[in-house]
């Protein structure tokens, strides 16, 4: 009997991992042929047995669109007596879409509101869901309409129970921090910690051998073992050799206090210095007064060439937070990926929840670094102009 048949047979399923994409409509980005999120995530409602933990930055839906789908499913899958539960932030709900509400008040569906601003000065700024206890999905995507078809966004899919305890652990200690229930998190208990240490080692079909771990903020919030991002994010850029492929949604190196925020850039610059190559892809909503001055700065170091993206409109007309390259993630030489709800501004690292995935396989790279030479190449992005004087993009 074969070593898989016998797990099969056991009620195990193979691990494995999966890159997902959305692509904004009216684009020609889909080359990189990756899965489509609203088919992953359809795929991985549809398919749960017996439990669904979310935890997202706010729910926002449209009828009559993919995401409205995706809402009907939990419905459903509630009513087969799945368990789901639910985290979004509470500031951004009290002053924003309320779409979760339409899940509130249903059989075996639990929602919780984190007041993240209270805790740590930030918001709720993770999107990630575990299903069944084997299944996590983490990346930049938002549980909102727009996400799925008109924002350019990277995630990935793990299959492998140690890697879904982990996030297990983030969630259930988040969801103690509703209540304010810091005495519970400071003492939750790793059963199956995931980290740089002891990271999950699996074979994939498509990918190989796959090494993975994950990395969370914010500083001081960060469950007893677990890898703190910025760490993580800086080792990575500091170990690069070659080359750094980076696509990201924000970038700045002003805080909201006067001492500024300087590791990354600091970073970058040292690795550039030594001769790193590095190619920066930023949307033109990063292009804000307290951040355009650094990334003009920045583009002129040797090295380090920096590419603004404009998504076009769509044929629709203008729709509000959309129509944007929301991606957070880069690639460093050949083998190293990180897949990202981080933004690269201090508020994100230091106050407000994040999570990100690092993976080590040459295949993951490849694939990465061909959606990112797809937005490069593309028609909607052009090299940082330093003598431009770049107007605050309309988001609403």
């Amino acid at each position: 009997m074969s070593p898989l048949f016998f797990l099969q047979e056991k009620g195990y399923s193979q691990d494995s991992f999966r890159l997902v994409e959305s692509i904004p409509a009216e684009t020609v980005l889909n080359s990189s042929k990756l899965e489509n999120t609203f088919d992953v995530w359809t795929e991985l409602v549809e398919n749960a047995q017996r439990s669904i933990d979310i935890e997202t930055f706010y729910f926002a839906d449209k009828d009559s669109t993919s995401f409205n789908h995706i809402i009907t499913s939990l419905k459903t899958a509630s009513g087969r007596g799945v368990k789901i539960r639910i985290i979004v932030d509470s500031s951004f709900y009290a002053s924003n879409d309320k779409s979760v509400d339409a899940l509130e008040g249903i059989e075996n569906i639990e929602i919780r509101k984190i007041p993240m601003r209270n805790i740590s000065g930030g918001v709720m700024h993770a999107k990630f869901f575990i299903v069944d206890g084997e299944s996590v999905f983490a990346g930049s995507q938002n549980f909102d309409w727009r996400a799925l078809m008109h924002i350019h966004e990277i995630g990935a899919v793990i299959k492998n129970r140690r890697m879904a305890e982990t996030f297990s652990e983030i969630f259930e200690a988040d969801w103690k921090l509703c209540e304010g229930n810091l005495y519970g998190f400071s003492n939750m208990k790793m059963n199956s910690l995931v980290n740089r240490e002891n990271p999950v080692r699996l074979n994939d079909r498509d990918f190989g051998e796959i090494e993975i771990y994950t990395a969370v903020s914010p500083f001081g919030y960060v469950v007893d073992g677990l890898n703190f991002e910025l760490e993580e994010l800086l080792r990575i850029i500091n170990s690069s050799e070659e080359s750094l492929k980076i696509q990201i949604y924000s970038y700045s190196t002003k805080d909201r206090s006067s001492e500024g925020f300087f590791a990354i850039d600091s970073a970058l610059r040292n690795a550039a210095a030594r001769g790193v190559k590095i190619m920066m892809l930023l949307p033109d909503w990063a292009t804000k007064p307290v951040a355009i001055d650094a990334i003009k700065d920045l583009s002129i170091v040797p090295n380090i060439s920096i590419k603004i993206s404009s998504i076009p409109l769509h044929s629709s007309g203008f729709i509000p937070y959309a129509r944007v390259d929301h991606t957070k993630y880069f690639v460093s030489d050949n083998d190293i990926s990180w897949i990202s709800t981080t933004n690269w501004e201090r508020n994100y690292f230091y106050n407000s929840r994040n999570v990100s995935l690092v993976v080590k396989n040459k295949e993951v790279n490849t694939k990465l670094s061909g959606v990112f030479d797809i937005s490069w190449d593309s028609p909607y992005s052009e090299f940082v102009d330093v003598n431009k004087q770049y107007e605050e993009v309309k988001r609403k």
